[in-house]
């Protein structure tokens, strides 16, 4: 089973890791993280390189801390960072290209405008997925 769990280092994402990694030692499954730095595009070259390099950064902390759960418990993963203004749009591709299984995503994000309902990343990958998709609480 490949499972792909996109991650923006929220407490709902932490758990969706939580859950990938349960996956992974109990049945084997493929774990791919994904977080996205939100630049891309034609933004990317009207943006300060300071601004860029701290998008990138977070991004990367962000997938440094979610694969950390899965370097204490000796659990290959793998991971990707992409870059974009639409992470919902990016998470549906990377899983139609890899030909995930599932899907495993926090309920809400970072945006603290998401926390009264399922934030708006998670209803368009439940909407759009080409694969199961679990949501964490």
């Amino acid at each position: 089973m490949k499972v792909l769990v996109p991650t923006d280092g929220s407490s709902h994402s932490m758990k969706a890791v939580a859950r990938a990694l349960e996956l992974a030692e109990q049945q084997g499954a493929q774990v791919t993280l994904m977080t996205v730095a939100y630049f891309g595009g034609d933004y990317l070259e009207e943006m300060p390189p300071n601004i860029r390099e701290k998008l990138g950064d977070e991004a990367r902390a962000t997938l440094n801390k979610a694969k950390a759960v899965f370097d204490a418990k000796g659990v290959k993963v793998e991971t990707v960072l992409a870059t974009g203004l639409m992470p919902a749009n990016l998470i549906i591709l990377k899983a139609q290209e890899g030909k995930f299984d599932r899907i495993i995503l926090g309920s809400t994000g970072m945006n603290p405008l998401e926390k009264v309902l399922m934030g708006s990343t998670a209803a368009k990958v439940v909407a759009h997925a080409p694969c199961e998709v679990t949501i964490v609480r």
